[in-house]
């Protein structure tokens, strides 16, 4: 039989092996198991002290590792928040949309406040103005002992500038209280192109906001030294990093939606209702803007459509929106017999968008080709008057007033048709240098005859008419004083006015006048008309520069009429010098070079016209008009009054057997002594031809036949092709140049033959002469001709075109 051992019993608790946080071990006051054996007792107590400093270890870094791991958490959760927010890319196409049409409206809002504040400024400053005046008046009363009578009609006539002051500012007033009180209705759904760019440019704002923000606090850094503010910093960071990831309810979370601050459908600041609709307009998606009727979709209609000014009204408004014009406002629309009429408002920029947009506008409106037309505000530079033209604009204009021989007063305005805005067009001529530029059909012969009967009408002028085209006056040369069609009679005539002009300067004062010309009976204005001015030879128009100079005040007057108005064309930049423009359908750069750079912006758009084709007249005679006395400074189209040839040669007839006005006697006599143009050659230098000639003189000479009209021509034009002998034509009419331009000859071309050669002028001026330059040479190559252009190098950017010698040597070649 085995004996075993003596057993060892080992005390788990006493030793602390096993130790749990229920069963923490003996405490110093328990009992224990044999308390006779002393040095077990001292051996539990050394071995529970170690076992309480373990678990402190262990727990010190168990909470070290979770923290460490929360910190950790919490920086790749800072630096992804960072992230998104930086480039906004946790944004939905909600958020984007309402954030987007918010911005859009505060900073309308804003620029509705500065308005209305500077009208407010604007009434203050003038209300202020009217009390001075006030206190003035009262002053001179009670300072009036001396002239009591004279102290109060001073008093009074101040008050009443006061009142006047006092008017204007209530008028200011209204104006600020309209301001404040208009409604939004620049509502437009973004496109995707539109959230994209919203995004871009919240990202570009807020890097570039926490770009300040670190420079800011690096320069702290740098500016206050040591450790400190790094420290800070750096325990900042750590501090949001570790709460981020120790309490996810700490963590950003993507907003609501925010709600649109005004009301869809109203466009008025949004109240509790409002909010509710546009924060769930916003989740939902696009809501439909501006509906008129229930089973309306909010897209754009026909102007043909609107029965109502409202639908009207609500037509315009979704056309402009929906060609990405910034609209502020939109007027109640106005009906007329011929269509619509609207004010519209731009929030930023000018009008100039909106007439970037008209082609794009008749489409959306169902309307023709230029029925569309705007006419900005030249007084509030972000309104434009938009009329939307479905009839005739010009249905009910007058017809041409009869006027008596000798019953005008040059001086008076006169009636020359209808404008826009249903008033007559009425302006006076006086003191005025004025031209006429509008294509072949643009009804250039028109308007120059309805200013004639004016003219031929007046007690108080004598009329010139010059056309080296040779077609004259028409039904009205006999009221014309002195008409001339030779190039060369022409030049005489021009220099004899100018003599005529100085001559008047000196006399001026001596006969009472003061600092300009009082036309009277016995003392009347010279009106020179001049038709296709580029045929003028070059000396004439260096006469007629000069001449511009000098004969607005001394009562000589001139107005000439051209195709263009570009330089090529004129020979120089004279189309920007007259303070009367008037300008028919033309190409783009006609209205530029007669109005300057950013008249289409201003809202000339003469361009925009058509002329007359065939039986069709289209827009002939339709001008706009700039520096006219008495018409509005805003950019409108006018239409002057036909007249028939028939009853203009009754009238014609009826002036000349009453007598036609002459140049009187003391304006004859002081030309006599008068200097010539400075910087031209005449007979008495260089065997030039040119010299003067006294009125009485020059009317007998122009009257006089011409001596070489019975002598045979050298060349007989039967002889020649047509195309060189249209060519050659051109030179004749141009008093024979040393060249013409590509051009300038295309210009006596369309004359000859529109249907072949107008063809191009829709065309931008270089596809225009290329085409003509190839057209040239096939025509010329068909008929056996050898002559080619050339570039001209006198000129500024060496233009092609023809020069007369090498004109002429295949002139004598093709004999």
């Amino acid at each position: 039989m085995t004996t075993l051992p003596e057993p060892f019993v080992l005390d788990l608790e006493t030793e602390g092996e096993f130790l749990t946080d229920d069963k923490p071990g003996p405490t110093h006051d328990a009992p224990t198991a044999g308390t006779t054996h002393n040095a077990r007792t001292s051996g539990g107590k050394s071995s529970a002290a170690h076992g309480a400093a373990s678990r402190l270890t262990a727990g010190m870094i168990a909470l070290a590792r979770r923290e460490t791991i929360a910190v950790r958490t919490g920086a790749k959760v800072l630096r992804a928040e960072r992230a998104a927010w930086l480039n906004a890319s946790d944004e939905t196409p909600a958020h984007l949309r309402a954030g987007l049409l918010n911005h859009r409206y505060s900073t309308w809002t804003s620029r509705q406040q500065s308005e209305a504040k500077n009208l407010e400024e604007k009434a203050a400053e003038l209300a202020k103005q009217a009390d001075k005046l006030d206190r003035q008046a009262g002053q001179l009363l009670a300072a009036a002992s001396a002239d009591p009578e004279d102290a109060g009609k001073q008093a009074t006539a101040l008050r009443r500038q006061a009142a006047s002051l006092r008017k204007e500012a209530a008028g200011w007033r209204k104006q600020a209280t309209e301001a404040s009180q208009r409604p939004y209705t620049a509502h437009l759904e973004p496109a995707e192109a539109d959230l994209r760019r919203h995004r871009h440019r919240t990202a570009t704002r807020r890097w570039a906001a926490t770009a300040a923000l670190g420079l800011a606090i690096g320069w702290a850094e740098i500016r206050i030294g040591g450790a400190l503010l790094p420290a800070l910093t750096a325990s900042g960071i750590t501090t949001t990093a570790w709460a981020k990831g120790r309490f996810p309810g700490w963590r950003r979370e993507l907003p609501e939606v925010p709600p649109l601050a005004y009301e869809l459908g109203t466009d008025h600041p949004a109240g509790t209702t409002g909010t509710d609709q546009s924060s769930s307009a916003g989740r939902a998606g696009a809501a439909t803007p501006g509906t008129q009727t229930p089973g309306d979709t909010g897209k754009p209609f026909t102007i043909h459509e609107a029965t109502t000014p409202a639908t009207a009204t609500e037509c315009v408004r979704r056309a402009l929106l929906a060609e990405r014009v910034p609209v502020a406002h939109v007027g109640d629309a106005v009906e007329y017999s011929w269509g619509w009429e609207s004010v519209a408002r731009v929030s930023e920029g000018t009008p100039g968008v909106i007439a970037n947009k008209l082609g794009d506008l008749e489409t959306r409106f169902d309307v023709g080709d230029g029925d569309v037309i705007l006419q900005p505000n030249r007084k509030r530079t972000a309104e434009a008057l938009l009329r939307v033209v479905t009839g005739d604009l010009f249905g009910e204009m007058k017809p041409p007033p009869y006027r008596a021989p000798h019953s005008v007063d040059i001086t008076k305005a006169g009636v020359f048709g209808m404008s826009a805005d249903g008033t007559d067009l009425s302006f006076s001529l006086a003191e005025l240098m004025g031209e006429i530029i509008a294509r072949s059909g643009g009804g250039k012969s028109t308007i120059m005859r309805d200013l004639l009967d004016w003219t031929t009408a007046a007690y108080n002028a004598t009329t010139v008419f010059l056309d080296p085209s040779g077609d004259g006056p028409g039904q009205f040369t006999d009221a014309v004083k002195l008409t001339a069609t030779g190039p060369i009679q022409i030049e005489f005539i021009l220099l004899s006015l100018y003599r005529l002009a100085a001559g008047r300067a000196r006399i001026r004062r001596k006969l009472g006048m003061g600092d300009a010309w009082e036309c009277t009976r016995e003392h009347p204005a010279v009106i020179v008309f001049i038709d296709e001015f580029p045929k003028l030879t070059k000396r004439s128009k260096q006469i007629i520069a000069e001449l511009m100079l000098v004969g607005r005040k001394e009562g000589v007057w001139l107005i000439f009429a051209a195709q263009g108005s570009t330089k090529e064309l004129l020979g120089s930049n004279i189309a920007q010098h007259p303070a009367l423009k008037i300008i028919g359908a033309c190409r783009d750069v006609d209205t530029t070079g007669a109005l300057g750079s950013g008249a289409a912006d201003f809202g000339y758009l003469p361009h925009r016209l058509h002329p007359k084709s065939g039986k069709d007249l289209n827009h002939c005679a339709q001008t706009y008009i700039v520096g006219a006395p008495g018409l509005s400074e805003d950019p409108m189209l006018h239409k002057w009054h036909y007249i028939p040839d028939d009853e203009g040669g009754r009238r014609a007839a009826e002036r000349l057997a009453a007598g036609l006005v002459d140049v009187d006697q003391a304006s004859i006599d002081a030309a006599l002594k008068a200097p010539n143009p400075p910087g031209l050659k005449f007979a008495d230098e260089e065997e030039e031809y040119l010299h003067y000639v006294p009125w009485p003189d020059l009317l007998a000479m122009v009257a006089e036949p011409d001596d070489h009209e019975d002598e045979p021509e050298d060349d007989d034009p039967a002889d020649l092709p047509p195309i060189l002998q249209a060519i050659r034509d051109a030179f004749v009419h141009e008093s024979e140049p040393e060249y013409l331009t590509m051009d300038q000859l295309h210009g006596h071309l369309r004359e000859d033959d529109p249907g072949q050669w107008a063809k191009w002028d829709d065309r931008d001026d270089r596809s225009r002469l290329r085409e003509l330059g190839k057209a040239l040479s096939r025509a010329l190559r068909d008929a056996g001709v050898e002559l080619s252009s050339e570039r001209i190098t006198e000129l500024d950017g060496q233009p092609r075109g023809y020069y007369f010698e090498t004109v002429q040597q295949a002139l004598s070649e093709t004999e």
